[in-house]
């Protein structure tokens, strides 16, 4: 089972890594394949269940992950000492911007699901 789920995630990175080699795109191909696996949950061809252990595993030692990149970050104080207005400004906005998108996709997707919902009542009661 977990071997499943393994071959599965990072399936979906590879295939991400594959796309990014083919199209050129200055994008992460680890955000390509998370998307991709998205895509694949919701379109019904990979099952919640195949992967959900494996995936709240990962999650629980991401943390492992991050901590020395932090750690790295600190020999640099100097330079991101410099260019701190930069980095705060960039924050802000991508953190404002991606509030922005979520919000509004969400709202979205709330629409066109009532819109779905609504239309199956109006067939059920026609017929």
């Amino acid at each position: 089972m977990i071997l499943k789920a393994f071959l599965i995630i990072f399936g979906c990175v590879f295939l991400g890594e594959v796309f990014i080699a083919l199209t050129g795109l200055p994008l992460p191909p680890s955000v390509i394949g998370l998307i991709i696996l998205f895509g694949a949950l919701q379109v019904g061809v990979v099952q919640l269940d195949a992967v959900q252990g494996l995936a709240k595993t990962l999650l629980d030692y991401l943390v492992l992950m991050v901590v020395p990149a932090c750690i790295s970050i600190m020999q640099y104080l100097d330079v991101i000492w410099e260019d701190l207005g930069v980095l705060i400004g960039a924050s802000t906005i991508s953190t404002l911007l991606v509030l922005v998108v979520t919000s509004k996709s969400y709202q979205w997707l709330r629409h066109a699901q009532k819109a779905r919902h609504q239309g199956r009542l109006h067939q059920e009661s026609n017929s």
